[in-house]
């Protein structure tokens, strides 16, 4: 007698469904991430965020060629809200003893603090098309804007970029 095959269920399915989106794209996210925020915890939250927010959405799951963008949407909507959190409560830094970082690391400060410092629409399309790869037409529909002003806003943050990273010493 041949055993029948029990279907799973929806539930099950659902969570399998998650957990390989998170395996596929939640490294890339971070780096995202990472790119946009001060602390390596900080994008590690961001990214919790993420999903428990995509998880959490009502409606008709994307199919899977739709979620890559549909979750850097997202996370690009969380990080922007942080940025703009973070402008708003502005803290003093403890300035205790702190061992002295070597140059990558200064380096890599340095052009966080500038995309930081920058508008975070100008920040978030820089770092989709340059460091995530992500065509201006692709990061027009993450976005929600027009083709148009993701070019404006790559020109702009550009300049933006050039322009803030000297005013903070760096040497380009």
């Amino acid at each position: 007698m041949k055993e029948s095959a029990v279907p799973m269920p929806a539930s099950a399915v659902r969570t399998a469904e998650w957990d390989l989106a998170y395996r596929t794209h939640g490294q890339a996210l971070l780096r995202y991430l990472r790119r946009l925020s001060p602390t390596q915890e900080m994008a590690e939250e961001l990214l919790q965020e993420t999903f428990a927010r995509a998880m959490r959405r009502e409606g008709p799951e994307p199919s899977s060629d739709d979620v890559r963008p549909w979750l850097y949407r997202i996370a690009t909507n969380i990080a922007i809200d942080q940025i703009r959190r973070a402008r708003r409560f502005r803290f003093v830094p403890f300035l205790g003893i702190e061992p002295a970082p070597d140059r990558d690391t200064e380096q890599i400060d340095l052009v966080r603090r500038v995309l930081r410092a920058m508008p975070p629409e100008q920040s978030t399309a820089l770092v989709l098309r340059l460091h995530e790869g992500f065509a201006p037409v692709e990061i027009a529909e993450l976005l929600g804007v027009s083709e148009a002003a993701v070019r404006s806003r790559l020109v702009r943050g550009r300049r933006n970029f050039q322009e803030t990273y000297e005013r903070m010493g760096g040497v380009l």
